[in-house]
C-alpha cells in the first residue's frame, strides 16, 4: 500500500511539472522571418540608416529656405558735441540730441534668400533625396539576405530533426536485431561475436544520436538569436516542408529578372545619379549667384524698449546682390574631378555588381538543377539499399552470412536514408537561394 501512495505520489509530481513547463512554441518558416524582419538588429540598423538619410535630406531643404535674422541692441554712448538728425518740414530738426551721455535701443530684421545659385540648392536637394531611396534599398537588400539566413537556419534544423528520427528509427531496429541475434546464439546459429558487432553498432548509433541532438541543440539556440526570441524559448520547427517543383523557365529569364530586380543594382543606379547632381552642384560656382533681401530697422535713442512717438528712426530696406566668385575660373579643377571620378567609380562598382550577380544567378540555377537530379538518383539508392538489406537480413537469419554483411548493408541504408533528407532540404534551401540571387525572396 505504502508503495502505491508513493508511486501515485510521483506519478502526481510528474503531471505537475510538465504542466508547469511551458508548451513550446510553434513555429513555421513564414512565421520565423516575419519575426526576424521585427527584431533582428541588423535590420534596425538598416532602418536608422534611413532615418539618418532622410534627415539629411530635410537638412538640405532646410538650407534652401529663406533666411531671416532679428536683433536687438542696447548702447549707451557719450556724444562730444550735439547731434542732430534729419529736418523737419519747416526747416528744423526733427530729432536733436545735446551733447552728453544718451542711451540708444537698435533693431531690425532682415529676410534674404538666394534666387539663383548656379543650381546648387536643386542639386544637392535632388542628390539627398537620390541617397535616402539608395539607404531604403539597402535596407531592403538586408531584409532579403535576413530571409535567407533564417530560411538556412530553419532548413538546418528540420535536416538536423529530420536526421534523429532516422537514426532513432535505426535504433530501434538494432534492439530488435540484438534480440533476434542474442536467440540465434542460443540456437547456434551466430557467435557471440557476431552479436557483439550488432551491439556496438547500436552504440555508435546512440552515440551518433547524441551528437546530432547536441548540434540541433545549438542550432536552436542561434535560431532563437537570429529571431529575436528568448534563448531559453522552445520552438516547435515544421519538418514537413514540400519539396518545391522544378523550375520550366530558362535561365535566361532569371537573368534578366536579377539585373532589374535586385535592391543594389537599384541602389546603385540612384548613387549614380546622385554623383551626378554632386558634379552638378560643383559646376554652380562657374555661375554668378543672385540674391534679394528686404529688412526693417530702427534707431531709439532711449533705454526704452517700446520708444515714445516721433523717438526714434525707422526704415524699410530691399535690395538685390550679384555676386560672382572669380576664383572658380583657376580654383575648381581638383574639384571638378573629383566629381566625375565618384561618377566613374560609380559607374565601375555597378558593371561590376552586374557581374557578381549573373555569377551568382548562374550559380544558384544550375545547383538547384542539380539538386533536383540529385533527389531522382538518391531515390533510386534508397530502393537499392532496402532491398540489399533486406536480402543480407534474411540471409543472417539462416546463418548464411555474418553480422559484418548485415551491419554494411544497413549503413548503406542508414546513409542513403539520411542522403534523401539531406537531399530534399538542399533543395528546398537551392530554390530559396535562386529567389534570393533574382531578388525575389521577398515577395
Amino acid at each position: 500500500m505504502k508503495k502505491y501512495v508513493i508511486g501515485v505520489g510521483l506519478w502526481l509530481a510528474g503531471l505537475g511539472l510538465a504542466a508547469a513547463q511551458p508548451a513550446p512554441m510553434v513555429m513555421p518558416l513564414d512565421k520565423a522571418i516575419q519575426l526576424a524582419l521585427q527584431n533582428n538588429k541588423g535590420i534596425k540598423l538598416a532602418d536608422s540608416r534611413i532615418q539618418a538619410a532622410e534627415a539629411r535630406l530635410q537638412e538640405t531643404k532646410d538650407r534652401s529656405l529663406p533666411q531671416a535674422n532679428a536683433s536687438l541692441a542696447y548702447s549707451r554712448y557719450s556724444l562730444t558735441g550735439p547731434f542732430s538728425l534729419g529736418a523737419g518740414g519747416d526747416g528744423k530738426t526733427a530729432l536733436t540730441i545735446p551733447a552728453g551721455a544718451f542711451n540708444a535701443t537698435i533693431g531690425g530684421v532682415t529676410i534674404s534668400k538666394e534666387v539663383f545659385g548656379g543650381f546648387a540648392e536643386k542639386s544637392a536637394e535632388k542628390s539627398a533625396e537620390l541617397l535616402a531611396k539608395a539607404s531604403q534599398l539597402d535596407a531592403q537588400r538586408n531584409r532579403s539576405e535576413l530571409v535567407y539566413t533564417v530560411t538556412d537556419a530553419y532548413y538546418n534544423i528540420v535536416k538536423l530533426a529530420r536526421s534523429i528520427g532516422v537514426i532513432e528509427q535505426n535504433i530501434r531496429q538494432f534492439d530488435e536485431k540484438e534480440r533476434e541475434a542474442n536467440n540465434l546464439q542460443k540456437e547456434g546459429i551466430v557467435t557471440a561475436n557476431e552479436v557483439l558487432k550488432i551491439q556496438l553498432q547500436k552504440n555508435n548509433l546512440q552515440l551518433s544520436r547524441l551528437q546530432v541532438e547536441k548540434a540541433r541543440q545549438t542550432a536552436l539556440y542561434n535560431f532563437n538569436l537570429l529571431v529575436g526570441l528568448p534563448d531559453d524559448q522552445q520552438v516547435a520547427i515544421d519538418t514537413l516542408l514540400t519539396n518545391p517543383a522544378a523550375t520550366a523557365e530558362p535561365l535566361g529569364s532569371f537573368l534578366a529578372r536579377a539585373v532589374q530586380t535586385r535592391p543594389e543594382v537599384q541602389a546603385n543606379a540612384l548613387r549614380v545619379q546622385s554623383a551626378q547632381e554632386m558634379l552638378r552642384n560643383t559646376k554652380s560656382n562657374l555661375y554668378p549667384h543672385l540674391g534679394v533681401s528686404a529688412g526693417y530697422n530702427y534707431i531709439n535713442p532711449t533705454a526704452k524698449l517700446v520708444p515714445e512717438a516721433a523717438s526714434f528712426v525707422s526704415a524699410w530696406n530691399v535690395g538685390a546682390g550679384l555676386t560672382y566668385n572669380i576664383g572658380s575660373l583657376y580654383n575648381l579643377k581638383g574639384k571638378l574631378h573629383s566629381a566625375q571620378t565618384a561618377i566613374d567609380q560609380a559607374n565601375l562598382q555597378g558593371q561590376q555588381q552586374n557581374d557578381q550577380i549573373r555569377s551568382e544567378v548562374v550559380s544558384s540555377y544550375n545547383n538547384y538543377q542539380l539538386a533536383l537530379e540529385q533527389q531522382n538518383v538518391i531515390r533510386t539508392a534508397v530502393g537499392q539499399a532496402q532491398e540489399n538489406y533486406r536480402l543480407t537480413e534474411s540471409r543472417f537469419r539462416n546463418g548464411l552470412v555474418g553480422s559484418t554483411d548485415l551491419l554494411e548493408a544497413n549503413s548503406f541504408l542508414l546513409q542513403a536514408q539520411l542522403n534523401v533528407i539531406n537531399a530534399t532540404v538542399d533543395a528546398q534551401l537551392a530554390y530559396q537561394r535562386l529567389l534570393k540571387a533574382t531578388g525575389t525572396n521577398l515577395n
